[in-house]
């Protein structure tokens, strides 16, 4: 079918009626998030998000970065700083289990 909704409406499919079906539809994304940023922490904070959210952030390295001058200190570096922002879990999904349920899918 050619002029219809679902050729002009990017999320057709995701059949969003009310606004909890946003936060259904979110789980299939997934966002790339830089190191050193405090604000990755907001993905997993069910309690400062809309509706409870938590979203798919994903490590997507600074290593290629001008201001990078060591690629072996990104991690260590990010993993410093996260004790205060975001617990060993969410530390786990967003290095490990977003990334393989982004790429596995």
């Amino acid at each position: 079918m050619t002029g219809g909704v679902e050729d002009v409406d990017d999320y057709f499919r995701c059949k969003i009626e009310k606004k909890q079906d946003l936060s259904r539809c979110s789980a299939s994304f997934y966002f790339g998030c830089e190191a050193d940023d405090s604000v990755n922490a907001w993905a997993f904070n069910k309690k400062a998000n809309p509706m409870g959210a938590r979203l798919n952030a994903i490590f997507s390295s600074d290593i290629g970065h001008f201001d990078v001058p060591d690629m072996a200190d990104v991690v260590p570096r990010r993993t410093a700083g996260r004790a205060r922002l975001i617990d060993d879990g969410d530390f786990k999904d967003f290095h490990v289990h977003h990334a393989c349920g982004f790429w596995a899918r």
